[in-house]
């Protein structure tokens, strides 16, 4: 047949370049019939076979075909395509049937168009031959695809295991088929690309294994089967081959289809046992290394996104890092380092126990959606699928897509760095892999087997699991052989087989088979695209062999098609490099066989186009190798038009901070509890010892009995050194604090001992009383040693173990707005045997407390005992300024609440792989560490400082009168201050209670010789109040109340023995407006605050925090400590703002920021839901409420440096509910009103510099822990004392609060820091100070 001539051709690939552009984006390139007709040349349909027809079960009069589940579809318009397309290359197949001369392209076109799945119950099943298949071809598909998109690769691997990708063949064959059109063309591009823009990923892969399977007319499940074990290749960078593609078969084909994705049982689910895993396997014939090393394909699971795997903290951002070699795109042996790593942990979860919900994708902030965004886009390696991604995110994020939702496990994993170390027993290389990552990737099997490398179990099941695992560890090779081997095995044993492949005829491949015929391929002639050079020209026409009878003058037919004969492209090569003209001519190096000569339908990286005379590079496959499609240029896929996000819905509920429940009173001499509880007597309450559950969590194993033990304050730490500067008024005074275990009885009715954790052996630890204006040493001994860990509960951690040692320990001051090394970041560790001094300013008067921070394990640590109070007074008596109201006269009482739960050996009892994972709850209320104690008071004015130092549960605190149960607090009782100190002005104590979160604290005055209680007070009168804890459904949502829960202390109100107080001292209140100028007040004035106001009444924030959920784990804005540690990095010193924390789904958070004070402006952006004892107060913790917003003003200052913020429920910040903000100078930035004099002073800037300079960073080293047996006691007198009692001074680290004696401040700085107009954090100092005695 007469050929087209060039110049005709080029005119069509002028035509089909101008229809590409103007079909649609993506997705195949449509074409419409107007233009078809344009084109068509030669009759697709007309021109097939009829014994082609039958074969597919076409119909050529109908123009129809019958579906495998039996329907008829109209295909002719369908097959009457002479133009197709595959991506972005198309290519007009009635004009290559006349040109090139293809007169079966009807019929190859219809076998491709009609693939039919190789079911047994249909001619293409029954007559599936997998011998006359291009094997290497698809071999060689699968590897572009997955180099192209790695994710891909994992896909079909696990799809292989059991054959559960969501093909659907019950539409085939036809235009339907398997959700993806068929094409005479396949490009990589298009496999990888969605069709629309809001594809889904398995839809993504599914379509490319069936586009796969209808191209080389072959079933899914061998596209499955040959792909995965291309994969490792791939993932591994050719370390590992499956398929070898030369000597003997491997890999069997030959098998069938399913109507739909196999029914589970082809593999054991994700949370079998290890004992039901292995009999899964070996009932099929695989041992348990076999069946350990196929599930080390999980080295590639997805939830890993981001993770690079080097360090704890090593996560990759897309944004701006190549992540393409992320851990889950590597075929490594990391899956056995990581299952094998200590400990994990595996919980069945109780029908009770309640897991919080994840935070929705729906209504997602910006920084949410950036952050799950990163995830999502960490999975892919192409351009397409990150697209795709994000467009399905932000369809989520708007409501126009529903997100998948994820069953729960009937069991929790837990996975911790506690004896990470111990892994070095077996083959962990623990300098690499300690601390391993923080966040458990794989399924509940995968901990089961990791369980069994750690040494849990001796059956014949774990300890083949065991040895497998373990030997795998540090053998790479060993796990890739004993992989090859399985994989062979498993996807033979899953397998149904076809009539001509079956076990009496089987048939394997090592993935070089090529029926199609060879083709010699002219661009190999030279090493990159562009103009065709002399010997690509040369080797395409073939006239070099007519030179040679053995090859007929063939050559050319071999390079523009298929070679006529077997052997002949390798001949052709051979006569090219050996003709005549290379006599005086250089060899082309390129043109070898291997590099030139492959199958006919093989994908190849460049293509001669003779047309345009251009060697272009070629990511696709085609049916006949001298067709070269037309390519347009590369579209991207079309981003989200984005649209309205939905607000998430705020709990607006009206509250009455006056409405006081009355409790009801029970009968009886003494009942127990002598008020009602907060639940159902009967159920609550039982009389015999054992454990009950009240949502979900444990009681205590035995019966405590309140009010058994008397009140007591915790022992006064004591000063163990101190230093007056002489000329100034500076001075510091030293402690010295040890930690260590100790067994003591805390009253359990069991009369056993409990261990603890304590702060110079007691619990709580010693209160610190500080003045004002005094500057304090704090000394740390840890003494939780390997030796004196020993026969305790308590073990040791990372990152005390190799070169360190035992039980780490960090301290943090809550109130004190410390420098960056001191205060007591999560990371500055100190490990047994060494000491940290820590360095405080005491700038002001304020009711703190400090407890342990360090990282992972501050819930343990402080919940064990490691917490105690440390107050900072001004009283006159006591050498400071005196304070307002007649408060220096009014006796003090400082308490911490706590709850907690003690199992059947009177053990506190913490199971954070179980229960306590998320909350921790117990039946004990503690006061300062004794269970509800009783105290007495005379009837007078008292004072109270009130911190809620449990782990995890809040309280609402309110006195109640015991014999009426009703309210008394609202009538006798004022709330005068908080975390900063005193409010401006007391306001009324709210009578349905005062709310405490974890870590929060209130100062309250209640008058106890007042006439609500008593209208004749005498030596006979005796009035009980309960201190309860008052349940709140809205602001405690699940919060447990056990038997006692709302029980906390009882308080005896009667006068002395002898006579009752004559005219005690009183409470003084202000006058009407009347207040008193607050340390936060000095640093931040009302038109900063009125400004902040105005931005809340507009809805506007200066950053926004979202406390969530996300895939299992506490995040803020969707972000954890080591996925993303800093969230606010260019916080501007001396600066304010307005930060708006929200929760992200149905729960509530005590949320802390370091290093500052600030206001709570608004709740839900209505100022009028601050509840009065909250505003106008310097707080340094709040309570963020399920389903709330809260708008704060921040004052940043008075230093610069990295500081935290996080939950403070200590579950929630210890499983990376946590983040930092950076202080730093930021150009552009809000300066706080009170500092503009400062900043504007060069001199003042700069000689403030030289300390933030040395003490931004948290673990400055000279500020770290040192060994402590290199340090003298602070009790013993000498030269290293005295320096380290001077240095605060000496180089005045504090000089921003006091400006004097250094010399380090030049005489101009330091007056100039010690005008209290230019500096607002001057620390008034009344009296004149001394050293302590």
């Amino acid at each position: 047949m007469e050929r087209i001539s060039k110049g005709a051709r080029l005119t069509l690939a002028a035509v089909a370049l101008a229809l590409l552009a103007a079909s649609s984006l993506p997705g195949p390139r449509g074409v419409d019939a107007q233009s078809q007709q344009a084109i068509v040349s030669w009759n697709l349909v007309g021109s097939i076979k009829p014994e082609v027809a039958k074969s597919l079960n076409y119909d050529p009069t109908a123009k129809t075909v019958t579906t495998v589940s039996g329907a008829v579809v109209d295909v002719g318009a369908y097959l009457d395509r002479p133009f197709q397309c595959s991506g972005r290359v198309c290519a007009n197949l009635s004009s290559a049937a006349l040109d090139q001369g293809h007169l079966d392209m009807s019929d190859v076109s219809a076998k491709v168009l009609l693939w039919s799945p190789k079911l047994i119950n249909v001619t293409a099943g029954r007559e599936y031959d997998p011998r006359t298949k291009d094997w290497v071809s698809v071999v060689a598909t699968c590897r572009e695809l997955f180099q192209y998109e790695k994710r891909m690769a994992s896909f079909f691997i696990r799809s292989s295991f059991h054959d559960s990708m969501a093909v659907d063949v019950s539409q085939c064959p036809g235009p339907n088929c398997g959700g993806a059109e068929a094409s005479l063309l396949l490009s990589i591009e298009e496999m990888a690309r969605p069709e629309n823009a809001y594809d889904d990923f398995s839809l993504l892969a599914a379509r490319a294994a069936k586009k796969i399977a209808s191209f080389f007319d072959i079933s899914v499940a061998d596209t499955l089967a040959v792909c995965a074990a291309v994969a490792p290749e791939v993932l591994s960078k050719g370390r590992i081959k499956i398929l070898t593609g030369s000597g003997p078969g491997v890999l069997r084909v030959g098998r069938l289809d399913s109507m739909m994705p196999s029914s589970p049982g082809n593999l054991p689910n994700t949370s079998v046992n290890l004992h039901e895993f292995a009999k899964f396997f070996k009932d099929r014939g695989m041992s348990e290394a076999e069946a350990t090393a196929l599930m080390g394909s999980h080295a590639l699971i997805d939830t890993q996104a981001c993770y690079n795997g080097r360090k704890i903290n090593d996560y990759c951002n897309p944004a701006t890092s190549d992540c393409t070699d992320v851990r889950m795109f590597r075929w490594e042996n990391h899956y056995y380092k990581d299952i094998c790593s200590p400990t994990l942990t595996i919980t069945p979860i109780a029908p009770d126990e309640l897991d919080p919900a994840e935070t929705p994708i729906l209504g997602m902030t910006q920084p949410e959606f950036d952050a799950e965004a990163k995830q999502e886009m960490c999975k892919f390696t192409s351009n397409e699928g990150r697209a795709m991604a994000m467009n399905n995110l932000a369809q989520v994020r708007r409501g126009n897509r529903s997100e998948a939702v994820v069953p729960p496990e009937p069991v929790v994993v837990t996975w911790t760095n506690k004896n990470c170390r111990a892994g070095s027993a077996y083959g962990i290389n623990v300098t690499e892999q300690c601390p391993h990552a923080h966040l458990w990737f794989y399924t509940t099997t995968d901990a089961y087997l990791g369980q069994a490398c750690q040494g849990v179990g001796s059956t014949p099941e774990a300890v083949g699991v065991r040895a497998a695992a373990r030997s795998y560890i540090n053998d790479q090779a060993a796990w890739d052989d004993t992989y090859r081997a399985a994989y062979i095995k498993m996807v033979s044993i899953f397998a149904n087989w076809a009539p001509l492949a079956d076990d009496s005829n089987p048939y394997y491949i090592n993935g070089g088979e090529c029926h199609s015929g060879s083709h010699l391929e002219a661009a190999c002639a030279q090493a990159t695209p562009g103009l065709a050079t002399p010997d690509t020209k040369l080797l395409y026409s073939g006239e070099y062999s007519v030179l040679d009878a053995t090859l007929g003058g063939s050559c050319g037919t071999c390079a523009q098609g298929i070679c006529p004969l077997a052997d002949q492209c390798g001949l052709c090569i051979n006569y090219f490099n050996n003709r005549l003209v290379y006599l005086t001519t250089a060899r082309n190096p390129l043109v070898t066989e291997a590099n030139c000569c492959g199958c006919s339908t093989l994908i190849r990286s460049m293509t001669y186009n003779v047309s345009s005379d251009m060697v272009v590079s070629s990511t696709f496959v085609a049916r006949w190798p001298d067709v070269v499609p037309t390519t347009q240029p590369a579209q991207p896929i079309p981003a989200d038009l984005g649209g309205l996000v939905p607000d998430r819905g705020l709990d607006t509920t009206p509250f009455n901070d006056n409405l006081a429940p009355v409790l009801k009173v029970l009968n009886g001499s003494f009942p127990t509890p002598p008020l009602a509880p907060a639940g159902d007597l009967a159920t609550i309450c039982p009389a015999a010892d054992g454990v009950y559950r009240v949502r979900g969590f444990p009681s205590s194993f035995h019966r405590w009995v309140p009010f058994q033990q008397p009140y007591a304050n915790p022992p006064r730490a004591q000063i163990a050194a101190s230093y007056a500067k002489p000329g100034t008024n500076l001075t510091v005074d030293a402690y010295e604090i040890d930690i260590y275990t100790a067994a003591k009885d805390i009253g359990c009715p069991a009369g056993k001992p409990t261990w603890v954790l304590t702060y110079n052996g007691s619990v709580p630890g010693p209160s610190f009383r500080v003045l004002k204006g005094r500057q304090t040493l704090v000394r740390f001994n840890n003494r939780l040693t390997p030796a004196n860990l020993t026969g305790t509960p308590f073990t040791e951690f990372h990152p005390c173990e190799g070169g360190r040692s035992g039980r780490p320990i960090s301290v943090h001051l809550h109130g004190s707005a410390s420098l960056a090394p001191y205060d007591g970041w999560a990371e500055d560790t100190t490990c047994g045997a060494e000491t940290k001094d820590y360095y405080y300013p005491n700038w002001r008067g304020g009711f703190g407390w400090y407890h342990d921070h360090q990282l992972d394990i501050t819930s343990e640590n402080a919940y064990f005992g490691l917490s105690g109070l440390y107050t900072t007074v001004d009283r006159a008596a006591e050498g400071g300024c005196g304070q307002p109201w007649n408060l220096d006269n009014i006796p003090e009482w400082d308490m911490q609440f706590k709850d907690a739960v003690l199992d059947s050996n009177c053990q506190l009892y913490y199971d954070r792989a179980g229960p306590h994972r998320n909350n921790l709850y117990g039946d004990i209320n503690f006061v300062n560490g004794i269970p509800w104690p009783t105290v007495t008071m005379e009837p007078r004015w008292q004072r109270f400082r009130w911190l809620v130092s449990s782990v995890a549960r809040p309280y609402k605190l309110r006195l109640v009168n015991g014999a009426t149960g009703a309210d008394v607090s609202g009538s006798i009782c004022r709330v005068i201050g908080g975390e900063a100190g005193l409010r401006r002005a007391p306001v009324d104590f709210p009578a349905a209670g005062l709310f405490m979160g974890v870590a929060e604290r209130y100062e309250v005055v209640c008058d106890f010789s007042s006439s609500v209680l008593s209208k004749n007070w005498n030596t006979n009168t005796l009035v009980t109040l309960y201190l309860v804890n008052t349940p709140d459904d809205r602001r405690m949502k699940d919060v447990p109340f056990f038997c006692n829960s709302h029980l906390v202390m009882k308080i005896n109100v009667r006068c002395g023995m002898n006579s009752c107080p004559n005219k005690p001292p009183a409470f003084q209140p202000p006058a009407p407006g009347a207040t008193v100028v607050t340390p936060i007040d000095r640093v931040l004035n009302q038109t900063d605050i009125d400004r902040a106001l105005a931005m809340v009444s507009n809805k506007q924030c200066t950053r926004t925090f979202r406390f969530g959920r996300r895939h299992g784990h506490w995040v803020i804005n969707g972000e954890s400590w080591h996925t993303a540690r800093i969230a606010a990095a260019d916080v501007s010193h001396n600066t304010w703002e307005v930060w708006c924390l929200e929760t992200g789904g149905g729960w509530f958070h005590p949320i802390h920021i370091h290093l500052v004070d600030f206001f709570v402006l608004a709740r839900n952006w209505d100022t009028k839901q601050v509840h009065e004892y909250e505003r106008n107060i310097g707080k340094d913790l709040v309570q963020l409420d399920p389903s709330a917003h809260i708008a704060l003003l921040v004052r940043f200052g008075a230093h610069r440096g990295e500081y935290m913020f996080h939950c403070h429920n200590l579950m929630h910040e210890d499983f990376e509910m946590m983040r930092s903000l950076h202080v730093m100078p930021t150009p552009g930035s809000r300066t706080a009103g009170t500092a503009l004099p400062m900043q504007s002073d060069q001199t003042i800037v700069t000689n403030l510099n030289y300390v933030y300079d040395l003490y931004a960073d948290p673990v400055y080293p000279a500020a770290g822990p040192k060994p402590t047996s290199s340090l003298t006691p602070l009790r013993t007198p000498g030269a290293a004392t005295a320096a380290a009692l001077a240095m605060p001074i000496d180089r005045a680290i504090h000089r921003i609060y006091y400006p004097y004696g250094s010399t380090n401040i030049t005489s101009g700085a330091g007056a100039k820091l010690a005008d209290p107009v230019a500096n607002p954090w001057l620390v008034p100092i009344c009296k004149p100070q001394t050293a302590a005695p």
